[in-house]
């Protein structure tokens, strides 16, 4: 009688769930980034205290308020010698997000 070289286990265990992935590769990434970067707290150099900063809070308030009632992006950007993209962040508040909204 031959014998088999694999092992088969005859009773199978069960996996553990966190072994289990129930996203697919991709989206499983892309939540562990995002886990990565939700509770992180604010860096010590947000906002004006980069050393780098080209706007002060007096100014993002200002972009805020003018992309809200309408300017466009580009003029925004020019206005403030900043790229459109940084205009865009800050329009829709996703850059300088400490800062609170003004009443």
């Amino acid at each position: 009688m031959k014998e088999n070289p694999v092992h088969t286990p005859i009773t199978a265990e069960p996996i553990p769930a966190r072994l289990v992935n129930v996203l697919p590769a991709v989206d499983r990434a892309q939540e562990i980034m995002r886990m990565a970067f939700r509770d992180a707290p604010r860096p010590a150099s947000a906002g004006t205290r980069n050393s780098q900063a080209k706007l002060t809070e007096r100014k993002v308030y200002a972009i805020r308020r003018a992309a809200d009632l309408g300017a466009s992006l580009s003029a925004l950007a020019g206005a403030f010698d900043i790229s459109e993209r940084a205009a865009r962040h800050i329009a829709r508040r996703t850059s300088w997000v400490h800062l609170p909204e003004q009443g």
